[in-house]
Parts: C-alpha cells; sequence; structure tokens
C-alpha cells in the first residue's frame, strides 16, 4: 500500500483511537488528527493525506459538512464520513459534498477498511480521469431510437415493467427487455447484478455494505437477500484483513 495517508476528525478520543488502531493494522500510515473542524483545516493542508476521515457532528462552531465542503473546494483527497443519524436530512447533507463514503456508527472494522479502501480506489480513478483514453461507442436501440453509448459511463441498470433503464450521470436510455437481457446485449464486464431488478457498474462504487451500494451519483441502491457481499468485496479487490 504506497502513499495511502489518513487524517481523522473526530471529537470522541476513543472512537479517534480505536480508528487510528483498525487504520494501521490495515497497512495505512496516521498522518493526524483533530477534533474540531477549524484545527483540522488548518492542518491538513499542510500534510500528505490521502483521505479524510470526518465526524458530522462535531463539537464547535463548524460541523464535519463545513470542512467537507472546505476539503473539496481546494484539496485532491477522499472523503469519507462518520455519523451516528441516518436521517434522509443528514443523507442528504451528506450527499451535498461528494464525498466518498459514510460509515453508520457504530462501525465494524471490516465495513471502516472496505469504506476507506473504496474511498482511494475512488480518488485514483478521479486522477486518472483528468486524463481519459478514447473509447469506441456503443450503439443501442433504445426506446427513443438508436443511441450510442459509452458503456463506461453507464451508472446502473433497473429493470422497471417491459423497460430496463440504463442510467448515466446526465441521462437515462429506456431499453426494452428484461434485464438479464440487456446485460447479455451489452456485454459489459463491470456490470454486476445485485437485485433482481437492478445492476450496478463496479467501477462508479462509492461505498458498499450488506444491505445497500452508493453510486457515484449519490444514488443508494439496494441489494437482494441473496447478494454475494463477499463476492462483490472480491471482485473490487478489496483485501478486509
Amino acid at each position: 500500500m504506497e502513499n495511502q495517508n489518513f487524517y481523522i476528525v473526530e471529537d470522541m478520543g476513543v472512537t479517534r483511537a480505536a480508528l487510528v488502531s483498525v487504520l494501521q493494522r490495515a497497512g495505512y500510515q496516521y498522518v493526524g488528527s483533530a477534533s474540531a473542524a477549524e484545527n483540522a483545516w488548518l492542518e491538513i493542508p499542510q500534510k500528505n493525506v490521502t483521505v479524510v476521515i470526518i465526524d458530522v457532528n462535531l463539537k464547535g462552531a463548524k460541523d464535519g459538512i463545513w470542512l467537507a465542503k472546505k476539503i473539496r473546494e481546494s484539496l485532491n483527497c477522499a472523503i469519507v464520513f462518520l455519523t451516528a443519524y441516518g436521517s434522509d436530512a443528514m443523507l442528504e447533507e451528506i450527499h451535498s459534498t461528494d464525498p466518498d463514503g459514510y460509515i453508520m456508527k457504530p462501525f465494524n472494522n471490516p465495513t471502516l477498511i472496505s469504506s476507506v479502501k473504496m474511498a482511494c480506489r475512488n480518488l485514483q480513478k478521479r486522477n486518472k480521469e483528468k486524463n481519459p483514453v478514447k473509447v469506441i461507442p456503443t450503439i443501442i436501440k433504445s426506446r427513443s431510437g438508436l443511441v450510442k453509448i459509452n458503456k463506461a459511463d453507464l451508472v446502473y441498470l433497473k429493470s422497471e415493467g417491459n423497460y430496463v433503464h440504463l442510467k448515466t450521470a446526465s441521462i437515462t436510455h429506456e431499453v426494452r427487455g428484461k434485464l438479464d437481457e440487456v446485460l447479455k446485449m451489452l456485454d459489459y464486464e463491470n456490470l454486476y447484478r445485485i437485485h433482481r431488478r437492478y445492476a450496478v457498474n463496479v467501477e462508479k462504487i462509492k461505498a458498499i455494505d450488506r444491505n445497500s451500494i452508493l453510486v457515484s451519483i449519490n444514488k443508494e441502491l439496494p441489494v437482494s437477500k441473496s447478494f454475494n457481499y463477499e463476492e462483490l468485496i472480491k471482485r473490487l479487490n478489496l483485501d478486509l484483513k
């Protein structure tokens, strides 16, 4: 693991120590921590930070959302949120900062490690996308006629009625057929079925747990009861030890 350094912003000392211990054992390099958002913002720009783990509800005048927005404005690093509250309003605030993942408290070690690894992976992909490789488009027959798509742009597929919705960051194409038929037609190795109605582009996954998957457009997708979490973790090349 090369140059993957983490910084923690958490106002509870016990939680901060636990995070440091788990991530160091997983091979990450600890470069600092703070209990207040303002102090963190003074330190983080001075350090070589790959991923910042931020508690949303910090004590003090500024919260974790404020800090994440400051980081997004000027720094190139990944952001993973910690929160004890999962209300729709809180998740909407979290999503507004375009995070690379979030973890509900109390966290377990595998979820923490997988979330941080996904965040680092997302950061690497963003950096690579600054110099994109030319992709040959695929022509498909959609509800509106023949259209060109880049398979790599697909975020997820959703089956609804007699059609499958092919969702990208900017547009949705509707293709007639069943989900398994459309997956076969697209023949794209990065599409992975997670539910009888959903398939996801594994390159667009931002966070994953046993109950849902968060994709790059900040949409949370359901997974089926038979969803094989361990298999997808292996597919993503995430070692949780």
